[in-house]
């Protein structure tokens, strides 16, 4: 009988203090008491009275009623109760055990609906105002608290991991339930920026006994700061949107890893702020550093909190809480914390990549250097990091132009001897063979600037001591290595460095002075400006303004994020009433006219053509809130952004490359917001499915390269190594940067192109054929011209490398061809008896013409294309492989598919800059360096992709070079004779190994192919200079 009657379903409710009779006399009451009280008064609840906490305890375990629990909460949180519930004592765990267990479960939603009706009724003072759900809140913000709710998470995760499907899903017993609750108080009970310092001071603080607040403090760290409770909590989620589903729960921060870390910041700084003890700074220190390895790739969001909210708090103008704190840390994390605080500053307020002097303002610089002391405070070790990054650091050719190291030398420009210190190593450094040789050229020149830039502190200080630096062997080595090097790059920094140093010291007459026309351009008078600057340490408040906003929202009034409410088509408009006619008194009179002779000369309107949005059946589906195409780049972003709206989505992705082709030359629009565009079509997702999606992102990518190259280049070069990309996007910048460099050199033209021209600037339609001729009869003009071109695809990059492995290999192919048809003596004869035949006719002026060679177009964006993209490509890669800290990023670069598309931009690069670039030699040194470098040539074995890219790269280095043989076997001997070899042993492998796969026998021959060209273009180099080469092998 017992099973026929099962309970569906328990609610608890509030009882009433006095049960009274339905029945009542109705007593009549006077005016004034009626007036003065309301009419209806809450019972006022009875009072629990308890002797002790067992008392208390053994109640909570009998199912108490609602007065009764809030009854005990209030005698447990008392003035001076007998237990305290939030401290680690064996009877507050069983309490706190039975609130989690047994409370919770079949309480919380009377609580929280008590917390929401808590406006109308205010409680006593004696109780601190608080509501009862804030009660039951409190006796958990505890270690004891938290240590519970997490052990109760990992025994309902085992549960639900085994339960039934025919549970009822909103019951106590169901676990994916008390998952939810759990869940909620979890982050109602951490939901404040001071819960880390209440749960300190109510867990651990007042014990003066140090065995014993040891293990306590070590407990309190590993279960805040060690990601135990966000990933618990991060599971649950799982688990409960499964059960109840996704659309409509909320999204609880707990569970999310950036959140959590950054509530964890914001407590940091207020618990800083309110406990400045010695022994407490220690514990704020170990869990700043739990809150940066605590991933979910949440640090710069920590360090841009700690930044915007320590150090330019109004709180804190005089104070150094944050030095007080990072000295608490070991010294790896304080070099974390201080790079990533230099990294925060150089990206927001020194966004311009490039090197103009212009671009910095002494203001911002001297900010940021009061920003970089207030970091520094009066901390030895942090100020010895600093120096240590400014010397020794990769980082240093990272990082966004000259700004911050202006702001790091100035912010150390009061301490003398480290200053002199960093000049002097960084000249010994900058003048050594082997820095100059194997170095990028990013380092080489942010090494420059750093000399130049402590030259002129030093020089301020002390004249004398810069004097016996500059008569020293070290400077007269800087000067000869710089001079002797192969590459150009290098020593125009020589002799930049070079004169700038001589002239702080010497006059006119003695002063170094090479005599050189690149010491009269722009970019070598900035690089002499360095050592005459002075910047100050000013005060970081003038930063506040460019500061953005780190979200300093309290996790008290975000404890859930519901989901976002689905768009609703919008109401139809009612339809327009006709206006009402006036009345109007006596006879109307019509004069009706049958003349029709006035309506002769009238053109009727011809019929409209049909609609598309007015040919669905139902009305109700016609839409009229279509949006239009932007017509400024902000209102494009806006586009972007509303990653909700298709029409939106759809219509951003048509506009923007002809758009931003249109803006490029028209206003600064295109200049301003260049970097947000870049990084929202680097980062957009196709969740519509829309047609060509790649195609037309990829476009947007290449017109916003071919419009600031000088600003996009490096910030792609910067995005594809520093971003949190993956691989698809990673090659997406890659082909942009390929396709963007071809475009500019002149090679393609854009079905984009003819539509940059504003609509004011051309001729009316009616005019235009008078005065402009069409397509096919321009003189010059060729079928399929670059009008017909069409847009190219994210695999365009791989189409323009295999034609350009044709054009390279054309050549060889006919010459090896030629060869094999005869004896050279018949073919010679056959030739000459032609050419006798042929001279003598009327066409001889032709075959004249046709012998002359054609003039090489000027290329005149090679500079461009060398400064802009090649060099910061190169360059970073180089420097990423330095980095002590760049595991993740190498399994990212040296993935197969990822490094062959980078080697081959780099020579789609090189190609396009072309013969007549000035940097070539600098380019051609770094290109070929980095194919012959171990961590390349170890990829190369075994991998076809890798290998065919480094052989097209090579090929493409010999082609652009080929008037410049002689100077490669003099400048690079050991690559040429290193290669040639290299790709003779491709050559013999393929050759004994086969393939049994159709698709793997034809890349086989592509890469034999390749491998013979490049060894045939090498020997044929070698053989015509052999004497030099053996005359350079035995010197």
């Amino acid at each position: 009988m017992d099973a026929l009657l099962s309970p569906v379903s328990t609610t608890y409710t509030k009882s009433a203090a006095k049960e009274e009779p339905f029945l009542q006399e109705v007593k009549k009451s006077s005016t004034t008491s009626s007036s003065s009280k309301p009419a209806s008064t809450a019972p006022a609840r009875q009072a629990f009275t308890a002797s002790s906490a067992d008392e208390a305890l053994e109640i909570l375990k009998n199912e108490p009623d609602y007065d009764t629990l809030v009854s005990v909460l209030r005698f447990l949180l008392s003035a001076k109760p007998p237990v305290d519930v939030r401290k680690p004592t064996h009877l507050s765990a069983q309490l706190v055990q039975v609130f989690v267990t047994a409370i919770l479960p079949n309480y919380w939603t009377v609580l929280r609906e008590e917390g929401k009706d808590n406006n109308q009724e205010k409680l006593p003072k004696k109780q601190g105002g608080r509501t009862d759900l804030e009660l039951l809140i409190a006796c958990l913000r505890s270690v004891t608290g938290l240590s519970s709710l997490s052990v109760r998470l990992r025994a309902l995760l085992a549960e639900a991991k085994t339960k039934q499907k025919d549970d009822e899903k909103d019951q106590p017993g169901n676990p994916a339930w008390q998952l939810r609750v759990l869940l909620e108080a979890l982050s109602e009970t951490l939901a404040s920026d001071d819960a880390v310092a209440q749960v300190w001071s109510v867990s651990i603080s007042g014990t003066d006994n140090e065995a014993k607040n040891r293990p306590l403090q070590q407990e309190f760290l590993n279960i805040i700061g060690s990601g135990k409770i966000v990933s618990l909590a991060a599971e649950a989620e799982i688990v409960v949107k499964e059960e109840f589903g996704s659309e409509t729960l909320p999204s609880f921060w707990v569970a999310n890893g950036k959140e959590f870390s950054l509530w964890m910041t914001r407590n940091i700084i207020h618990w800083a702020l309110k406990n400045r003890k010695p022994e407490v700074q220690r514990v704020q220190g170990a869990l700043l550093g739990k809150a940066l390895r605590l991933g979910y790739l949440a640090r710069d969001s920590v360090i841009s909190t700690f930044v915007a909210d320590l150090i330019l708090g109004d709180s804190l103008a005089k104070d150094d809480v944050l030095a007080s704190i990072l000295e608490q840390l070991p010294v790896y994390e304080q070099k974390k914390m201080l790079n990533g605080i230099l990294k925060f500053a150089a990206d927001t307020y020194f966004s311009s990549i490039s090197v103009d002097s212009e671009t910095v303002d002494a203001g911002v610089v001297s900010a940021v250097a009061g920003l970089v002391e207030k970091v520094i405070g009066t901390s030895t070790s942090l100020r010895d990091q600093l120096v240590s990054w400014l010397l020794t650091s990769p980082g240093v050719g990272l990082l966004n132009g000259i700004g911050i190291r202006r702001a790091a030398v100035a912010a150390v420009s009061k301490d003398q001897s480290a200053l002199s210190d960093i000049l002097e190593k960084s000249m010994a450094e900058f003048g050594d063979q082997l820095f100059i040789k194997h170095s990028p050229m990013m380092q080489q020149e942010a090494k420059a600037q750093i000399i130049l830039l402590s030259a002129a502190y030093v020089g301020r200080y002390s004249q004398r001591s810069l004097a016996s630096l500059l008569r020293s062997r070290t400077y007269l080595s800087l000067v000869t290595n710089r001079l002797g090097s192969s590459q150009n790059r290098a020593k125009f920094l020589g002799m930049a460095v070079g004169e700038a140093l001589s002239g702080l010291v010497d006059d006119n007459k003695q002063k170094l002075d090479f005599h050189m026309e690149e010491m009269n351009t722009d970019e070598a008078k900035w690089y002499k400006g360095l050592a005459k600057v002075n910047d100050s340490v000013g005060k970081p408040d003038t930063l506040k303004k460019q500061t953005p906003n780190t979200g300093q929202t309290s996790a008290s009034t975000r404890t859930s994020k519901a989901p976002k409410p689905k768009q609703s088509k919008p109401a139809p408009k009612p339809a327009r009433q006709p206006p009402l006619q006036p009345k109007s008194s006596g006879f109307i009179i019509e004069e009706l006219n049958d003349d029709d002779d006035d309506d002769d000369d009238l053109r009727a309107y011809e019929k409209p053509d049909s609609d598309t949005e007015d040919s669905d059946d139902d009305p109700t589906l016609v839409r009229r809130d279509k949006p239009k195409a932007p017509v400024y780049i902000r209102d494009l972003i806006s586009f972007f952004r509303d990653t909700e709206n298709y029409d939106k989505q759809k219509l951003a992705l048509t506009t923007a490359p002809p758009l931003i082709r249109r803006k490029a030359t028209f206003g600064t629009e295109v200049q301003q917001h260049a970097q947000d565009l870049a990084s929202i079509l680097i980062s957009l997702q196709d969740t519509f499915d829309i047609e060509d999606f790649g195609n037309l992102r990829l476009q947007g990518m290449v017109a916003l390269a071919v419009a600031q190259p000088k600003q996009i280049g490096p910030y792609y070069a910067l995005t594809f190594f520093e971003g949190d990309y993956s691989l698809s996007q990673r090659a997406s910048v890659l082909s942009a940067l390929g396709l963007g460099a071809r475009e500019l050199a002149g090679f393609d033209v854009s079905e984009y192109a003819a539509e940059t021209a504003f609509p004011t600037k051309q001729l009316p339609n009616r005019v235009e054929h008078l005065y402009v001729p069409p397509d096919g009869s321009q003189p010059g003009a060729k079928p399929g011209g670059p009008s017909s071109l069409k847009a190219l695809g994210a695999g365009a990059l791989d189409s323009i490398t295999d034609s350009l492995t044709a054009s390279f290999l054309r050549p060889i192919a006919a010459k090896a061809a030629d060869e094999a048809t005869g004896p050279d003596v018949l073919k010679l004869a056959s030739f000459k008896s032609r050419l006798k035949d042929v001279s003598s006719g009327p066409n001889a002026k032709a075959v004249t013409r046709k012998k002359q060679p054609a003039k090489g177009t000027v290329n005149t964006s090679s500079q461009l294309l060398a400064s802009s993209v090649f060099f910061p490509l190169i360059s970073r890669f180089q420097l990423a492989l330095q980095a002590s800290s760049s595991a993740r990023l190498r399994g990212v670069l040296f993935e197969p598919s990822l490094l062959s598309l980078y080697i081959k931009t780099l020579a789609v690069v090189l190609h396009a800059a072309g013969p007549s670039a000035l940097a070539l030699p600098d380019m051609t040194a770094e290109l070929w360096n980095l194919l012959l470098s171990s961590s390349v040539q170890a990829h190369c074995v075994g991998d076809l992709l890798v290998t065919h890219a480094v052989l097209f790269a090579l090929m493409a280095v010999l082609d652009v070079n080929e008037n410049r043989v002689r100077e490669l076997c003099r400048d690079l001997p050991r690559e040429v004779v290193q290669t040639r070899d290299w790709a003779l042993q491709i050559v013999e492998n393929m050759r004994m190994a086969g393939a049994e796969v159709a698709d793997q026998r034809s890349q086989e021959s592509e890469v034999q192919m390749l491998a013979a060209g490049t060894y045939i273009r090498l020997s044929e180099g070698m053989e015509s200079y052999k004497s030099l080469l053996l005359g350079e092998m035995i010197g």
